[in-house]
């Protein structure tokens, strides 16, 4: 079975500022079983990239891969080789796309999950530079039921200017993300602060390095009143379970987290420990948040709005309105390239 990759350019509408830095485009690898696709996300903040995937990639022996049931594809994805998670994640997109089209359902349906209608996804809302600016931002997304801020401007003050400026302006769901942006001391201070202002979550506070800082974090603040969601810092069934007692949740995301079989399981450890479960996203084409809206009824979080911050998306697949996903009913993925 022919297996390529090749790279899959996005631009951004609009450069979209995070702790980690600015973009205005990115280089995703797209890799094609077939007449299936599945999608590797590459930050630039994460050590993979295209030629990590290509190399993965064509390292495999393919030739007899077989999906005509359930048991099937399990087997398939449980034999595959260790790699570059968002490769592996990439190819296991495509093979759950093939199972499900063979059986003629839309994935969902095929495991055993529901529809997406009571769905929400926040809409992510980049670091502002300038306060009249960001009120306008702010009016321009006043309908959407959730949307998430991120900080790490490197100015304590000014990350909870953004805050308070935005729930003066906004009544909906609001939520925060650091992208690992403060330190120990720093997330110590702000995070007190920011717990007036009625948020839904904040997501990694601090650094991704030492699991054992959100230990810390945890005795410092003892019991915050705004749950704190684990991203960076969470990549595998060992992270999980290092993070239960200091995390309150998980975003899992498919091309860290190595596809969609992965995320799955990690949901189920994450539920056995109690923890609540985010559906996250990078800067990907519809192609990737499809495939991950699928699991999105398994959430407590959703936040998979990628495909609103592109000026070309290659693929058609899930809508958005106001936030609110749904699934094409088409099988497999539901996906189609343009």
């Amino acid at each position: 079975m022919t297996v390529t990759v090749e790279p899959l350019m996005l631009d951004l509408a609009r450069p979209f500022r995070i702790a980690h830095g600015t973009s205005t485009s990115r280089e995703n690898a797209l890799v094609r079983l077939k007449d299936h696709v599945g999608e590797a996300a590459l930050p630039p903040y994460y050590e993979y990239r295209l030629d990590d995937v290509r190399a993965y990639i064509e390292s495999l022996d393919l030739s007899s891969i077989s999906v005509a049931g359930g048991f099937a594809i399990d087997h398939v994805l449980q034999a595959l080789p260790k790699g570059p998670p968002p490769a592996v994640a990439a190819l296991d997109m495509a093979l759950h796309d093939m199972w499900a089209k063979t059986v003629g359902m839309p994935l969902y349906q095929l495991l055993g999950l529901s529809d997406t209608k009571s769905v929400v996804s926040s809409y992510a809302l980049s670091i502002p530079t300038k306060f009249d600016e960001w009120k306008e931002t702010l009016d321009s997304v006043r309908e959407y039921p959730s949307i998430k801020l991120k900080l790490g401007s490197g100015d304590l003050a000014f990350d909870e200017t953004i805050v308070r400026i935005a729930r003066e302006e906004y009544a909906g769901i609001l939520s925060v993300d650091a992208n690992s942006a403060w330190s120990i001391p720093d997330a110590v201070r702000i995070i007190p602060k920011l717990q007036k202002f009625d948020l839904a979550f904040i997501e990694q506070p601090i650094g991704f390095g030492d699991i054992d800082d959100w230990h810390l974090l945890r005795r410092l603040l003892r019991k915050p009143e705004v749950p704190l969601i684990a991203d960076e810092s969470v990549r595998t069934a060992d992270d999980v379970i290092a993070l239960a007692g200091a995390a309150d949740g998980v975003n899992l995301k498919l091309a860290k987290c190595g596809g969609i079989r992965n995320v799955r399981r990690l949901i189920t450890i994450a539920r056995a420990l109690d923890m609540k479960v985010m559906i996250g996203c990078m800067v990907e084409s519809s192609l990737a948040l499809t495939a991950a809206a699928h699991l999105s009824t398994l959430a407590d979080f959703v936040d998979i709005d990628g495909t609103l911050h592109l000026a070309n998306d290659p693929f058609s697949g899930l809508e958005f309105s106001l936030g609110r996903i749904r699934l094409p009913d088409r099988p497999g993925l539901g996906v189609i390239e343009k």
